[in-house]
C-alpha cells in the first residue's frame, strides 16, 4: 500500500513541478508578447474643436530642408535574421539617422507650426500607420496630432516589439509576434517619441506628436508643404533626429504661399 501511495505522490510532485515550469514560460511569453491592457480610446474632442480638413485659411508655407557641408555616408545594416528577408522586404538596409541626397536635400525632417494659431483647438484626424517591414520601421519618421490613433503593423513573419520611449506620454512596450498583426495606440501630449524594437536593436523610428494639424515631413528632395493656414505670423520649428532643432518666423497674408529654406546643422 505504501508503494502504491508513493507513486501518485511522486507523480503529483512531478506534475506540480512541470506545471510551475509551464506557468513560468507562459508568464515570460506573456510579458514578451505584450499581454497588457488595451490602449483604450482617446478622449472626445472638446466642444467647438475644428474638424479635420475644415478650412481656416488659404495660405501655405513650403520649402526645402538642406544639409550644409559634406553628406555623411549611410551605414549599411547587417540584417541576418531569416524572418527579416521575405517578398516585399527591402533587399538592402541602411541607417536612416541622416538621409541626404548628394545635393544636400535632407529627408525625414519634421517641420511644424509651434505658435500663431491663437486659441484654436483641432480635432485629430483619422489613424496614421507605422509599419514594420524587413525589420525596419516604415516610414522612419511620421508626424501626428495629439490623440490621433497610430496603428502599428507587423508585415514580417517574425517577432517585433513596439517600445515607445517617451517622457510626457505614458511609455508602452507591446510584442507583435504574428505577420499582419496590428496594435493601435495614441499619444495625448505633444512630444517627439522614439519607437524601438528590443528584439532587433537597429530598428528605430520617430513619431512627432503636435497639438495642431499643421506639420509635414520632408521628402527625398527635402521638400515639405504646410497648407490651409490663415493670415498671421507663425513660429516654425524643424526637427531632425541627429542635428536637433531650427526655428524661424514666417508672416503670411491670406492666400499667400511663402517659400522658406531650412539648413542643418
Amino acid at each position: 500500500m505504501s508503494g502504491a501511495t508513493h507513486i501518485p505522490r511522486r507523480g503529483g510532485r512531478a506534475a506540480w513541478t512541470g506545471a510551475a515550469e509551464l506557468l513560468a514560460v507562459a508568464a515570460l511569453a506573456a510579458a514578451l508578447l505584450g499581454c497588457e491592457p488595451k490602449g483604450g480610446s482617446p478622449p472626445p474632442p472638446p466642444p467647438g474643436a475644428i474638424a479635420p480638413g475644415a478650412s481656416i485659411g488659404t495660405a501655405a508655407i513650403a520649402g526645402r530642408v538642406a544639409l550644409t557641408g559634406p553628406v555623411p555616408e549611410r551605414q549599411r545594416l547587417k540584417i541576418s535574421e531569416a524572418g527579416c528577408h521575405h517578398e516585399g522586404a527591402p533587399e538592402e538596409a541602411f541607417s536612416e539617422a541622416v538621409v541626404a541626397a548628394p545635393d544636400g536635400a535632407l529627408k525625414n525632417v519634421i517641420v511644424h507650426v509651434v505658435s500663431g494659431l491663437g486659441d484654436r483647438v483641432f480635432a485629430p484626424p483619422s489613424e496614421a500607420i507605422l509599419d514594420q517591414k524587413g525589420c525596419l520601421y516604415t516610414p522612419h519618421v511620421i508626424a501626428v496630432q495629439a490623440d490621433q490613433i497610430v496603428t502599428f503593423l507587423n508585415s514580417d513573419p517574425t517577432l517585433h516589439n513596439i517600445h515607445a520611449v517617451s517622457k510626457v506620454n505614458p511609455p508602452f512596450n507591446v510584442g507583435m509576434a504574428v505577420k499582419g498583426q496590428k496594435v493601435s495606440r495614441f499619444f495625448g501630449k505633444p512630444e517627439i517619441v522614439k519607437m524601438k524594437c528590443d528584439v532587433h536593436s537597429w530598428m528605430a523610428s520617430y513619431i512627432g506628436v503636435f497639438d495642431n494639424p499643421f506639420h509635414a515631413v520632408s521628402d527625398d528632395s527635402g521638400r515639405f508643404t504646410i497648407e490651409g493656414l490663415p493670415a498671421g505670423t507663425y513660429e516654425i520649428e524643424a526637427w531632425q533626429e541627429t542635428y536637433g532643432v531650427k526655428k524661424q518666423t514666417v508672416t503670411l497674408t491670406e492666400g499667400q504661399r511663402q517659400e522658406i529654406s531650412i539648413s542643418f546643422p
